[in-house]
């Protein structure tokens, strides 16, 4: 099919180093090899998004290429926005030779057609067909931290003063999106959703919020699609919370009065290591940092019953950054530790590597000071000491967590995912197996997923493998059920294994269905 193709556009670029399942984002590697078909030869061959732009990032730890690395097989590199360079190439009479392929949108309202008419492209997607879809909406692009130059890893502030969307063309996108189909939505691809429509953009690193204008912009999106099933946002700035505390209570009662539970709002820590902080210009030391997950935790904390907690901070840590010593890894831990002991809820906690891009202060040759298998080390006791007791917090037993679909399905487990900012990853043995999306419940805790099961839960339709993933449930007792004659009441299980069922439980199991189904 390439082959018949008048022009071939790669839209493509990782700048947040990350590990997938569903879908991983294309390699420099397989870009080159794709790309270099012999019968693509004589197709004129575009490549545009992050790698033109900013460079082809590889792998967190490691600097990125010039994206010169890919010329070819690719004919144009275009570091410009990819809309309003392609549309320029088609008004011309698609020669992309006759047109400034550096040009960018001078304002936001430049995309406000291309947003709405290129809606129909979600219908390609592999998940669209089964609801497992969900669109990422830009509210703005760029950093209010630019006129401070912003912290020193991040290309936003390449962009200059930020440009914010009008709230009106945003949900004009959503409204488009949700008539092909799309139910789930992130607010997102922006620097702080909380200073989203502030006037005082350009004038403070740190402007004050506005609520009226979040407010304005959730009602417009819920108007637009209102009966959407997924509405998250994405990044805050722990700096906007602490130093705004009144303005930004009120923006997250906002966003809890128009999204879903399971919200998670991404703060960017980066560092609790004070030199760090101050060599790489971050966004809020530790007792802002505190000040912020505190605020979002009273504010959004609380959950309906058995439910996720409805918005919960996420954390995320940098590594790689100038002014790292061992005393950043004593730093970071201590202060995770502090959570834990203070009751803090975080919903996530992601730890990564840089990469470094031309034009910031992180592309630097000079060898990190913590070596590769320190940080390994230290990634791997967070994830043992400090996420598996967090995640017990947060997705207590017995949490039903609404609407998974299976991303990989393995001979004898399969993962699953709801949709959402951040989606836990859940991992199910075979037996009562799911085929379609719904609902499970929470039976176990790893460092960065759950152990579930189908939500209700027929116990004559459990295999043995799903009844050990219960907590107390060995592989004997597991037999002894498995080989019971057909279970009609709670009691039944009782006396077969002589225990007493938890609560959480007991609500969870639905003895309808009486026929075993491995």
């Amino acid at each position: 099919m390439w082959a018949t193709a008048d022009m071939l556009i790669l839209i493509a670029g990782m700048i947040v180093p990350g590990k997938y399942i569903g879908g991983t984002p294309i390699s420099v590697k397989e870009a080159s090899q794709f790309f270099s078909d012999n019968r693509l030869l004589d197709i004129p061959k575009l490549l545009t998004g992050p790698w033109a732009r900013f460079g082809c990032g590889l792998e967190g730890g490691e600097l990125a290429v010039p994206p010169d690395i890919l010329s070819p097989p690719f004919d144009f590199i275009v570091p410009g926005d990819p809309e309003v360079v392609l549309s320029e190439i088609a008004q011309i009479g698609w020669n992309p030779s006759d047109v400034d392929l550096s040009y960018s949108r001078q304002g936001p309202d430049e995309i406000r057609g291309f947003a709405v008419r290129g809606a129909n492209v979600v219908v390609q997607h592999p998940g669209h067909a089964v609801g497992y879809a969900i669109c990422e909406i830009e509210t703005y692009r760029g950093c209010p931290r630019y006129i401070s130059g912003g912290c020193s890893f991040c290309t936003e502030p390449f962009y200059g003063h930020p440009q914010q969307r009008d709230a009106v063309d945003i949900a004009a996108e959503v409204r488009a999106l949700h008539e092909y189909g799309i139910q789930a939505f992130r607010i997102g691809n922006q620097a702080d959703l909380f200073t989203y429509g502030s006037t005082e953009i350009g004038e403070d690193e740190f402007p004050r919020p506005s609520p009226e204008a979040v407010e304005s912009l959730f009602a417009k999106i819920r108007r637009a699609a209102p009966d959407l099933t997924v509405l998250h946002i994405d990044n805050v700035n722990p700096g906007t919370i602490a130093i705004h505390p009144e303005e930004s209570r009120a923006i997250a009662k906002i966003v809890m009065k128009y999204h879903t539970t399971g919200d998670v709002a991404a703060l960017g820590v980066e560092s609790l290591d004070p030199e760090v902080q101050r060599r790489n210009n971050l966004k809020a030391d530790e007792d802002q940092v505190l000040d912020a997950i505190r605020l979002l935790n009273e504010v959004g904390g609380f959950r309906p019953p058995r439910e996720l907690p409805h918005l919960l901070p996420g954390i995320n840590l940098l590594y790689g950054l100038p002014g790292e010593s061992k005393k950043t890894l004593e730093a970071n831990y201590a202060f995770l530790k502090m959570l834990l002991a203070e009751g803090l809820l975080v919903r996530r906690i992601n730890i990564r590597q840089v990469i470094g891009f031309p034009g910031t202060l992180a592309n630097s040759k000079k060898k990190p000071k913590i070596k590769r298998n320190e940080f390994f080390r230290h990634k791997k006791i967070i994830r043992q000491e400090i996420d598996i007791e967090m995640l017990r917090n947060v997705a207590p037993l017995g949490t039903i967590i609404r609407h998974v679909f299976i991303d990989q399905d393995e001979v004898n487990y399969q993962l699953l995912r709801p949709l959402g900012s951040y989606p836990l990853l859940c991992y199910m043995p075979k037996g009562q197996d799911l085929t379609k999306k719904r609902d499970v419940f929470v039976v176990g805790h790893g460092p960065r997923s759950l152990t579930v099961l189908p939500f209700p839960l027929h116990p004559n339709m459990v295999s043995m493998a799903q009844w050990r993933a219960i907590r107390g449930f060995g592989a004997k007792r597991a037999a002894r059920l498995r080989t019971a004659p057909p279970l009609h009441s709670y009691h039944d299980l009782e006396h077969i294994l002589d225990v007493s069922f938890p609560d959480w439980l007991k609500q969870s199991l639905d003895f309808e269905q009486n026929s075993f189904n491995m």
